[in-house]
């Protein structure tokens, strides 16, 4: 009686526990952007309303608006340009440069946006003969005669890897989307599907 009730105690903890986490990194989040972005609204309504205090909410509503209009910036030529001098003002800063980035370059990796963006899942054999890892082309080269995919294939969590170049005709494409092969690495392969399903390789039909 003790073992059973043991085992679902577990049970019930492990079933309980994602939806902690996650309300609780939830929870952090919006209270963190909340802080970081209430006082641009929080400003206009005091000006407004003398003695007013902080609304929770506002800085909720302040990111959103602040984020779209950098997304409508990044989204057009003029507002690129000025994204661009940002960027490369922010390059001439010792130290901070260097942080940031790297940091770009991972977002940029995963960017719809980006040219630079993983542009599919490969199944590659690695580290050695007879074993296989998930990665990501990045590009593609021309080498002699050859052609060459340039992988990236995480090795700690999906920032770190290893970035190998295979001949072409040694990866396998496999039909499933960049967002899907992050849930598989993320979840520790709990998340991986019942059979892969291949796409030719390039350059046949």
């Amino acid at each position: 009686m003790l073992d059973k009730l043991k085992k679902t105690f577990i049970a019930g903890i492990f079933a309980l526990l994602p939806l902690w986490v996650t309300a609780a990194l939830l929870h952090w989040f919006f209270g963190e952007v909340d802080m970081l972005f209430s006082p641009i609204l929080d400003g206009f309504l005091q000006w407004i309303f003398p003695g007013v205090g902080h609304i929770p909410g506002t800085g909720i509503l302040s990111g959103l608006i602040v984020l779209l209009l950098l997304g409508f910036l990044a989204r057009n030529v003029v507002g690129q340009r000025i994204l661009d001098g940002i960027d490369r003002l922010i390059q001439r800063i010792p130290v901070f440069r260097s942080l940031y980035s790297t940091v770009k370059q991972l977002i940029d990796a995963f960017s719809p946006e980006s040219t630079a963006s993983f542009k599919e899942v490969l199944l590659v054999e690695h580290p050695k003969e007879g074993s296989y890892a998930i990665g990501f082309r990045t590009n593609s080269i021309e080498e002699g005669e050859r052609r060459l995919a340039v992988v990236f294939i995480p090795t700690n969590h999906l920032y770190l890897g290893d970035v190998i170049l295979f001949p072409e005709e040694k990866v396998v494409r496999l039909d499933m989307s960049v967002e899907q092969a992050i849930r598989l690495l993320m979840s520790a392969g709990t998340a991986s599907p019942g059979k892969f399903r291949r796409f030719p390789p390039h350059g046949l039909t």
